[in-house]
């Protein structure tokens, strides 16, 4: 019983001690920063596995780079004091900081003042097993999709990201009128944890889609886009909830037919499956605290 009391002291300290560092950690003024030239000296975080990571690491000198497993810890990391910043999709920015009064966001742009990019690293398209036939037919789907829809149908999830409960009040950008599902079923996988790109909530509002393997309805970007592909293709959507590490390997074993995840097509990616076109281009930003 000592020994037990003594270790929960322990680890009590050392719990104290790691906040204290972070809180007592001189912060860099990152509303100053005008271009990734201005970030020496800061600690600044990216999603694991991303290009966004790639890009903080292999773009940026004299900064601490830390990386988190999804954009929950990303934030919790940045209120907490851990980091200074962490690297995001401008739309995701907009959401967060809109949310989150105590926090903003640098507006790089790609290749200007922020990081070196090609579309398709800061592109997002849907993925499929390599050899999958859905790759060609969906590209044609997306390419019915005007840019003034796509750039409407963000600034709508946006919108509804803020309040999930609450009715839009005007239609959705992007639908389908097409109600046949007799080709089947369309196994889809995301996140459901990356606004507004997709993200969960509790009731199907603005057209939300139940989650197969939760209690909860997926809605956002990529569950629209997802509706559309699958009304399109006269196929029943499924929407799966996974952990971003496992939504290349789900696809490859075959558990799901593709993933809508605001994935970009990395060519370290298409060694390991198939991606369409993208279905929506954005800007890398820093999201801080003022």
């Amino acid at each position: 019983m000592k020994k037990s009391i003594i270790l929960i002291i322990a680890i009590a300290l050392l719990c104290t001690l790691v906040f204290t560092a972070c809180d007592n950690r001189e912060k860099f003024d990152m509303s100053k920063v005008e271009s990734i030239s201005d970030l020496g000296g800061a600690v600044l975080a990216a999603q694991s596995n991303t290009f966004h990571l790639k890009a903080l690491t292999e773009q940026t000198t004299g900064i601490t780079v830390k990386d988190y497993p999804d954009f929950t810890k990303l934030l919790v990391a940045l209120n907490s004091g851990a980091v200074d910043g962490y690297i995001a999709e401008e739309p995701t920015a907009l959401s967060v900081t809109a949310k989150n009064p105590n926090l903003a966001y640098v507006p790089l742009k790609n290749n200007s003042t922020g990081f070196t990019t090609s579309n398709e690293d800061t592109g997002i398209a849907v993925a499929f097993k390599t050899g999958s036939e859905l790759r060609e037919q969906v590209n044609a789907i997306l390419d019915t999709i005007s840019e003034g829809v796509r750039s409407k149908l963000m600034a709508q999830c946006v919108t509804m990201s803020l309040d999930n409960d609450k009715a839009l009040g005007e239609n959705i950008a992007l639908s389908s009128s097409k109600t046949d599902t007799s080709k089947g079923v369309l196994k889809i996988a995301m996140e459901c944890a990356y606004a507004p790109f997709n993200w969960s909530q509790t009731t199907d509002v603005n057209g939300g889609v139940a989650i197969k393997n939760s209690t909860l309805y997926a809605n956002g970007y990529d569950v629209q886009v997802a509706k559309y592909i699958a009304a399109e293709l006269g196929m029943e959507l499924e929407i799966y909830a996974c952990e971003w590490n496992s939504l290349v390997p789900g696809v490859q074993a075959g558990t799901y037919h593709g993933i809508i995840a605001g994935m970009s097509p990395t060519a370290d990616r298409e060694e390991e499956v198939d991606f369409t076109n993208c279905y929506y281009n954005s800007n890398l930003v820093i999201i801080y605290k003022k």
